[in-house]
């Protein structure tokens, strides 16, 4: 892909978050791109920095966050030196987002219709808003539209909060949609749902998006490429399906192992021993060393790169051992 078709850069980003103890840094060294109309995904274990990085992306951190280096490039402007009013210009009209908890986002004394009409023109009449907000209701899936167009959030279900905050994202149609963990707490058959609509949408409107999820099964069905973050830097990035089928860091790929399979019918369920690191407690070396299986004291005491896999520019990882992946992970399926 050429630097035009890209939509989306962000180079080095670093936020710190500032305690009364020191900062503390919660996305560090954080380098990615996203191309027109594709879908990037993040994905890893809570606490990874997921959901920093996208508030980081749209300015929306809560003090004592802030966004401390790096470049966010969106349409050859940077991000980090727009002003808060020429920010306010893009949030929900260039670019929009899906929360991780729609009830806690959604304002429970306005109606939904009102909050999707929030993003409207103000030269549109109040009439052709109606129209147009009982449109992007039906558009994702929410029935009797135009009865519901009055309706709170505590009358919605929780995979209809989810498809109101879906239409309030869309509502200034913007190029990117940034959407953090937008099946959670909703039930399989609703998640499902969810990401269809995401993917039908995405395609008919020519929508470029970022997904950060910790469900590896909605990734794979809906990212064309992959970040996995821990310990808020990546340790992995390439096309979805060589991440899922050729994973070439151990995170990655005791993420993959950690995954229920067919393929693996009858063997027990892996699960990886310990627990993120603290982000005021960072280790030396490799942040995933004190759980990592093939560690050694290199890893503990020094922190790989990214670096290139087999010379593949798309396919990048964190590690001192590529090479002994390689085999061992050639029959991961998720």
């Amino acid at each position: 892909m050429s630097e035009i078709e890209r939509i989306l850069d962000v180079r080095h980003l670093k936020t710190d978050f500032f305690l009364e103890n020191g900062p503390v840094t919660a996305v560090n060294d954080v380098s990615f791109h996203v191309n027109k109309g594709e879908t990037f995904g993040l994905i890893g274990e809570s606490g990874s920095g997921k959901s920093v990085t996208l508030r980081s992306i749209l300015r929306l951190l809560r003090k004592p966050g802030k966004v401390v280096g790096g470049q966010i490039i969106y349409k050859e402007r940077d991000l980090c030196r727009l002003s808060e009013q020429e920010m306010r210009g893009i949030r929900g009209r260039e670019i929009g987002m899906i929360f991780q908890e729609p009830m806690t986002t959604l304002n429970p004394v306005q109606t939904i219709g009102s909050q999707i009409m929030e993003s409207f023109k103000k030269s549109m009449t109040k009439e052709e808003k109606e129209k147009r907000a009982v449109e992007l209701m039906q558009l994702v899936g929410i029935p009797s539209a135009e009865e519901r167009l009055r309706s709170y959030a505590h009358q919605f279900s929780g995979g209809m909060r989810q498809r109101a905050m879906i239409a309030i994202a869309l509502a200034s149609e913007p190029s990117l949609l940034l959407a953090d963990e937008p099946t959670t707490a909703l039930d399989v058959t609703i998640q499902d749902q969810i990401i269809r609509l995401l993917r039908k949408l995405q395609r008919d409107l020519g929508m470029s998006m970022i997904l950060v999820t910790h469900d590896l099964g909605v990734a794979s069905e809906i990212c064309d490429r992959i970040a996995v973050m821990y310990g808020g830097r990546i340790m992995e990035q390439a096309p979805a399906e060589e991440i899922f089928t050729h994973p070439k860091h151990p995170y990655t790929y005791d993420l993959m192992r950690s995954v229920p399979s067919m393929e693996r019918k009858g063997s027990e369920l892996y699960s990886i021993e310990g627990t993120p690191p603290s982000l005021d407690n960072m280790p030396a070396g490799c942040p995933f060393a004190p759980r990592c299986e093939l560690a050694d004291d290199r890893c503990r005491e020094d922190a790989p790169e990214l670096t290139s896999v087999n010379g593949e520019e798309e396919h990048i990882a964190r590690c001192w051992h590529i090479d002994r992946l390689i085999e061992q992970a050639k029959y991961l399926k998720v």
